[in-house]
């Protein structure tokens, strides 16, 4: 097996840890019988738990990219689809995107520094950001999709679901509205 195969190994082994039992319990011994590996091979490729916890939240942010990358639709302009993948990503309920959330919130409560992948996105995302009025608009919704997220997640907010339904749809409607069409979008 390659090098990046057995760290790509241990870090899915780790994410099961976290969202069954969370950050605080993934102890080298715990990864050790979970992966298979060996305290030596994973200290190799992960030589403080720090570490880990980073390559955990970037590979995290990886898969984010992807998963917002597949919710856009086809039948929107790129700058529009772009940020309905955004709000997407954010409102379509998963429960193992929630329980990864949950395992590593305390991680990051004691050590903001695990965020600095998410910011780093954020902090890309923005670079060019011209702010005028139509990217204000844009980061409304942003917003409203993230505090939904986050609202729910601790169970603050319990809108029906038909409620809910009409709110992401909502969303998504200014989205289009609120971003340039096609002639502005094209490639």
């Amino acid at each position: 097996m390659n090098r990046d195969n057995n760290r790509d190994r241990i870090l899915e082994a780790a994410e099961a840890i976290v969202k069954t039992r969370g950050a605080g319990k993934l102890t080298y011994d715990e990864l050790a019988r979970e992966s298979g590996f060996t305290r030596g091979g994973l200290t190799y490729h992960f030589p403080t738990k720090d570490s880990l916890l980073q390559a955990l939240l970037e590979r995290d942010v990886e898969q984010w990219q992807a998963r917002e990358q597949a919710l856009r639709p086809t039948d929107a302009p790129a700058e529009a689809a772009e940020l309905i993948g955004y709000l997407r990503a954010f409102t379509v309920e998963t429960d193992e995107k929630r329980r990864f959330v949950a395992g590593m919130l305390s991680a990051v409560a004691h050590d903001h520094s695990l965020l600095d992948p998410v910011r780093r996105l954020q902090a890309e995302r923005g670079r060019d950001m011209q702010w005028d009025a139509t990217a204000l608009r844009q980061q409304i919704l942003r917003f409203a999709a993230e505090g939904l997220f986050w609202s729910e997640f601790f169970r603050c907010t319990e809108l029906p679901a038909d409620v809910r339904e009409r709110l992401v749809t909502e969303l998504e409607a200014l989205a289009r509205a609120w971003s340039p069409g096609d002639d502005a979008a094209s490639d």
